[in-house]
Formats: C-alpha cells, structure tokens, sequence
C-alpha cells in the first residue's frame, strides 16, 4: 500500500518530473542520473561524473543544463521537506577530482606498453582500474533552486539557500520534456500579472511564440540523437512591449532574422490581444523595406501588406517620402540646415548667418497679433531664402505666399525706391515719390505682381521673393539700416509702439542671408553656401507633418518602415532624432493628460550609426532607454558593437539576443550582465547563422538557442489566420493607411 502512494506522490511531484525521464515507471526513475555532487557553494558546484552514464544520456555537452537533487525519486513521499527541492546547473567546464593523476599515470603506462594500439579505448586493461578512470570532474554554475511553493506550483528562485556538508546530489541530464520546462519557466505571479493587466485593459492576453530551439554547442553530433535539438524556446511578446531589447552579433549572423521574426510575431499578437500595436523601423541598409535573397525574396511588406506602410528619402514608386517638405515644415528644414552648417564648420560665419541658423520659429499663440504677424513676415522671408538655395516647392507654395504689409508700407518702400533709383522706372511710369499713399501703395503691388487680401499681401513664391530683395536693396540704399530716418521701413524703435520698425534686427539678417550681403559692410557672407546641402532631404511632394503622420500610423498599429539606404550619414542621423523625439514627445504627453499613450515598437539596425556612446543622458536615445517604457515605447537596437552602445542605454535592456562576436573587448562589454560571462568562448568560437545567447525580461537566466529561420510564406499563413480572429475593431484598412 505505501509503495503505491509514493508512485502516486512521485508521480505526480513536478520536481519528481523534472529529474527523471517517467514519474510513473519504476524502471525509469534512475535513467538520466550521470554523476554526484562532490561539493557545492552558493554559486558553483563540482560533479563527478561516470563515461558510462555520459554515453546513456548522449552526452553532457558544454552549456547544457543538469539537475541536482538529494531525494530519491522513487521513494520521494518520503523525503524529508528540506529536500524536496531540484539545484539548476550550467556545465561551464570541466574541474579536477582526486584520481586524475591515477588516470594520467595509467593512460600513459597504457600507451607506453600498447605503441601500436589502433583506437581511442584502453582494451585489454583492468576492468576496476578502467572503471575508477571512467570518472571526471565538471563544474556547474548554479542558476537557481526549483520548489514546490505553498500554493502547490512550481517556482523558481536565482540561487540557493543552504548547503549541507553530508548531503551528497544526485545529478540528472533532464530529459527533453523536462529541459522544455525548465528553459521556458515563467513565474506564476508574473503570469497572473500580465493576465491582470490584460483584463483590466480590456485586452486579450499576449500568447507565447517559439522563437527557436535548445541548441548547447556548434557541434550537434550528438545532441540530436539525444533529442535536445527539438525542444522549443518560447517567449512572451510581454517581454518586449514598452521594453528594451538588443540584438547583438556580427554581419551575416542573424540579427536581421532575429529582428524579422520580432516584427512578425509582434504583428500577431496585436491581433489576438485586440489592440493596435505600431511598429517602426529604422532601416539603415532596406534590408526590411526591400525584398533580398536571405529572406526567400520576400521583405517586411510582402508578408504584412495590409499593415506595413514604407518611407524613404526619395521618390521612389512604392514608398511614401520620408522627406519633409522643408516649405511646410520649416522647423525640420531649419535643424537640418543647421545641421548642415555645423558639419561644414560655417556656425560662426558671420552674425548674420548665425542670426538665421539660431531662429526660432515656435509659433506664438494666435490671439497675441503682433507676434503673428512677425512670425508670418518671418517665414515668408526664410521660404523666399530656400527658393534661392534652389529647393524646389511644390506647385501650392509656388503659387501662392502671403504675409502682412500694410498701404503704408508699400508706399514707403515706393517711395524709397523712386528716391534711391533701386526700381525699374520703365515699369513705374509717371509715377514719382510724391504720389498719394493710395497711388504708391496700389504701384507697389502692380510693380510685385502683388494683390491685396485684406490686411496681406499674396503673390506667387518667385515675385515674393524678388520683393524681399528688392527691400533688402531700397533700405540699405536709403540709409535705412544705420540712420534714423523716419521712414515706416526703418524707423528707429521709441516708447511708443506705432513707431516701431516693420523690420526688425532679426528680420534684416534674414534679408541679408537672402542676398548674400552682411548688413554691416555689404560683403559676402561666408559659409552661405551650406544653405543648399541639405537639398536632398527636402520633397516637394513630402508631408509637412511627417512626424505626425507616422504617429497617426503607428496609433492605428501599422508597420512604418523608414528606408534609411541613401541619403548622408550624418544628417541621415539627425532626421532620426527629430523624428523620435516628436514621436517621444506626443506619447509623453498623452501621459501627462492622462490619457493611454499608443503600443509602440521602434527597431534600430545598425545601432551604432544612430545611438552614440557618448550622448548626453538629456538627448533623446537615452530618454527614450530610460523613460520610454512607462510612455508605451519599447526599443529593439541592433549592431555587432555592444562597446559603442550608450551605456545607460545597456543599463536599461531587459533582453539580449546575441550571436557571434569576434573579439575580446566586445564581449567584455556583454559579461558584465546576467549570466553571459559563461558563453564567452563560446560566443567568439560559434559563428553559426542563428545560433544565439537569449535572455529575456521573463526567464532567470540565459538560454543558448537556434533562431527559427524566418519563412515568409509560413508567417503569412499565420498572420492570416491570426488576423481573422475576431473582436479586432481597430483594424481597418482605411484608404489613406492602406499598403502602399
């Protein structure tokens, strides 16, 4: 009766379960034994273990993972409770026991007396002395202690206890469905608290995905004939939404694939989760935007159409522009060209240029008028400034631009220009300085091709222009820029406000860069060239608002792939910055109102090209590290370099992917976290496409895993009937969002 309550117990024990291949066979109960403990601390234990048991199991590969219990696992109902607990191990390498000079001593007298033996085995020799040679040490690294909690679950803590001087271990090489447990634990409260989360948003739960299988070494000789290869790794897509993830490995190792099946699987789960979750891909060599060979032909938007929406810096049939059109969004247009400047080493050309490149065109509240109306004049004079530099506008502000300019000034600038000869008296007529306001404000706009719109003047980009230069000529003519003349243009500032300039000291610098001119000495201005050098980021055909459509994009969970292929490095760069940080800015401050920020996921190849070292914790890639989870933003960075990334930005990643490094420093900079000081050699000898290091927010320790290979046609299939599930409302392919 009592041996069948102790099956019963044992049978049904999840420890009993992950140290033996059957609970319910007897016969099975010892069968994945491979040695003993000899000695244990709390951080490493030394194993000894038997050639014999070795080939049983298929081997005791380096990384492979072993359990090590005191009870018996046939008479577990009878262990006492401090035992019923299973020591999670990490072979990291082998360690010397007391008989290994024996075993030196006689392999060497062995071969002495047999020169001409044809094998590896030491025939012909004592069987008790081969038996006590058949013995070898390993060293384990503890990863945590497994139990049965007061709940009747099984957990997991990171380390162990106690250890007890008399209580030798038994040792197990887990059997694959024991290994598929133990490599995909997740915490039950850490469960329960992502389906909590779910309810109480009223979102599905996330579901779990394989993102590959167990594979310990680059040599799989016997490792699948032990059936460890097929034992599956899942991860949950909680792991990586408002987290941060690195991908890190050299080229051609499978970074790229490891980022696919992300994207993919995020895809997913956005649809059995019933929320839109946006992605957004930074693409620095189109390798998701177009279609390559490596992924079976297909790209990103193949496998995704009704999702994915493409951007890149040119015009290009398929792809939105990523462009802005600098005559719409001036603001970009300005950071641009400045950045432009600074790379040429022209910031501090002369206090004009700098004058235009330190302007800031937030623009002020409506109801404050004069501040308006400045703005206006403003930007009118900085469009004339482009149309000079040769960026070409788009055919609504070629044909019309419109600012403030009251009769009065008209007739001033008329009647400067009369004076001054600085107009074409062929086109003025009869028409002389002493003409009514009326008269010279009527010929003023005859003379521009101008015509009246209430307070505004409106004409097209081309005479707009030609009227700014011409008022730039006519003042500096007429004295206006030195002397206290009374005319309206440039009269000198007084307490009052009707006597103040129309153009102020800002607005004559602008004027100035406009011609090419110092408004002190008249004399080129250097470094006015470096207006022009951010021409190849300006569409005429782009948005003005691009951050705000990819944000609208993102918001309803499109895949948006920016196309960063062409185009300078350098400013290639800083169009990402500003793009992320409107994108960081309009989710922080749906926060700050309170409202739910959208799911948003951004990818960075080549991480290293956008995410410098050496930023400045305020500047917005470590933000975004720092602060974007608790805003709904979650980043995926990858790049062959772990040394070059922010070191806040690593302090802050709660996942690693990582393939093959080929140097020392490199993988350095990576053992420092968790447990990956234990893959070093491993990861600079294995240069396998696929075969990475993985932990994740969810698991205790790091995995070694094969990535599956991502196979367009099998994710299609998935996503297709994934999409089909129901109650997903947020999905609708609106003609504007449609594939393009």
């Amino acid at each position: 009766m009592n041996s069948i309550i102790e099956r019963a117990t044992a049978a049904t024990s999840p420890l009993v379960g992950l140290v033996v291949g059957d609970p319910s066979n007897p016969q099975a109960q010892d069968s994945r034994r491979i040695g003993f403990t000899l000695s244990m601390d709390y951080n490493e234990a030394l194993v000894m273990v038997h050639d014999r048991w070795r080939n049983d199991v298929e081997g005791i590969p380096h990384n492979s993972y072993l359990l090590a219990a005191t009870f018996d696992p046939s008479a577990f109902a009878t262990t006492p409770p401090v035992d019923r607990r299973v020591i999670l191990l990490r072979v990291t390498g082998r360690a010397p026991i007391e008989t290994d000079s024996e075993h030196l001593r006689a392999i060497t007298q062995f071969f002495q007396e047999n020169p001409d033996v044809r094998t590896g085995r030491l025939e012909g020799l004592e069987p008790i002395t081969v038996n006590r040679m058949s013995w070898s040490g390993m060293r384990g690294h503890i990863l945590g202690t497994f139990f049965v909690g007061q709940d009747s679950k099984l957990r997991m803590g990171t380390d162990i206890e106690d250890i007890f001087a008399t209580r030798m271990m038994r040792v197990y090489k887990p059997t694959p469905t024991a290994l598929e447990k133990i490599v995909n634990y997740v915490d039950p409260d850490r469960v329960k608290n992502a389906e909590d989360e779910a309810k109480a948003a009223g979102v599905g739960v996330p579901v779990p995905f394989q993102i590959g299988t167990v594979r310990y070494t680059s040599t799989q000789h016997m490792a699948e004939r032990g059936g460890s290869t097929k034992v599956p790794v899942y991860i949950s897509p909680v792991d990586f939404l408002a987290r941060r993830t690195a991908v890190f490995g050299m080229t051609r190792t499978g970074k790229s694939n490891t980022t696919k099946t992300m994207v993919s699987q995020v895809a997913t789960t956005a649809f059995q989760t019933h929320q839109p979750i946006g992605q957004l891909i930074f693409d620095i060599n189109g390798e998701y935007s177009n279609a390559n060979e490596q992924d079976a032909g297909s790209a990103i938007n193949d496998v995704f159409p009704d999702l994915t929406v493409r951007y890149r810096i040119k015009d290009t049939p398929g792809f939105r522009d990523l462009r802005s059109n600098f005559y719409d969004d001036l603001t970009i247009a300005m950071d641009l060209i400045r950045y432009a400047a600074e790379e040429q080493g022209h910031v501090a050309s002369s206090g004009d240029f700098r004058s235009f490149l330190s302007l800031n065109l937030e623009r002020p509240s409506q109801s404050d008028r004069s501040a308006s109306v400045r703005w206006h004049k403003k930007v009118s004079i900085i469009r004339s400034i482009l149309f000079t530099a040769q960026y070409v506008p788009d055919a609504a502000n070629a044909r019309q631009q419109r600012f403030t300019m009251g009769k009065k000034v008209q007739a001033d600038l008329m009647r400067k220009g009369i004076g001054t000869n600085k107009l074409d008296q062929s086109r003025l007529g009869d028409l002389d300085a002493n003409a009514t306001e009326d008269e010279l404000a009527d010929a003023c706009r005859t003379y521009f091709n101008l015509r009246e719109a209430g307070s505004e003047v409106v004409g097209s980009l081309e005479d707009v222009t030609r009227l700014w230069r011409s008022v730039r000529e006519i003042e500096r003519a007429a004295g206006g820029y030195t002397s206290d003349t009374d005319g309206i243009l440039s009269k000198q500032p007084t307490r009052n406000a009707p006597g103040s300039p129309w153009l102020d000291e800002t607005e004559r610098s602008l004027l100035s860069v406009l011609v090419g001119r110092s408004s002190v000495n008249d004399a080129p201005i250097a470094g006015r060239q470096a207006i022009g050098a951010a021409r190849e980021y300006h569409g005429p055909n782009g948005s003005g608002e691009i951050a705000q459509d990819i944000c609208a994009l993102l918001k309803k969970g499109r895949i948006v792939i920016l196309d960063l292929s062409v185009g300078s490095p350098s400013i290639r760069e800083e169009l990402s910055r500003n793009l992320v940080q409107d994108l960081f800015r309009e989710s922080s401050g749906r926060f700050n109102r309170g409202e739910r920020p959208p799911r948003i996921v951004i990818y960075v190849e080549e991480a290293h090209n956008l995410i410098g070292k050496k930023a400045e914790l305020t500047e917005i890639w470590p933000r975004i590290a720092k602060e974007g989870a608790k805003y709904g933003i979650a980043l995926v960075y990858a790049t062959q370099e772990p040394s070059s990334i922010h070191p806040n930005i690593l302090a802050n990643t709660e996942n690693f992917f990582v393939t093959h490094l080929n140097n020392d420093n490199e993988i350095r900079a990576l053992s420092g976290f968790y447990d990956f000081a234990d893959f070093g050699a491993g990861l600079k000898r294995s240069q396998d496409v696929g075969f990475a290091r993985i932990k994740t927010l969810s698991a205790n320790f790091v995995t070694p895993t094969q990535i599956l290979k991502f196979e367009p046609d099998a994710v299609r299939e998935e996503f297709q009937r994934v999409k089909a599930i129901p109650n997903n409302d947020w999905f609708r392919p609106l003609p504007d969002l449609e594939h393009e």
